[in-house]
């Protein structure tokens, strides 16, 4: 399987990014701390914009991104 071009990856989430910030999300980035994350940082992408909604959060566990409500 060929890997795909590292700037290619970097540009499409540069252009989602565009997108959420053009919907008017106002994208923030964060890094949580806690019990449920057994103590150690994990990074988190919300829309600073809304109160509620959904987030993508690092899930420490799995070892990857995923999506969840605030």
């Amino acid at each position: 399987m060929t890997k795909p071009d590292e700037a290619v990856l970097w540009e499409r989430l540069a252009d989602v990014l565009n997108t959420l910030d053009g919907a008017g999300l106002n994208v923030h980035f964060g890094d949580r701390m806690g019990p449920e994350t057994d103590w150690r940082t994990a990074p988190y992408v919300y829309a600073g914009s809304r109160g509620g909604g959904a987030q993508v959060t690092w899930d420490r566990k799995d070892s990857r991104w995923t999506v969840e409500q605030r």
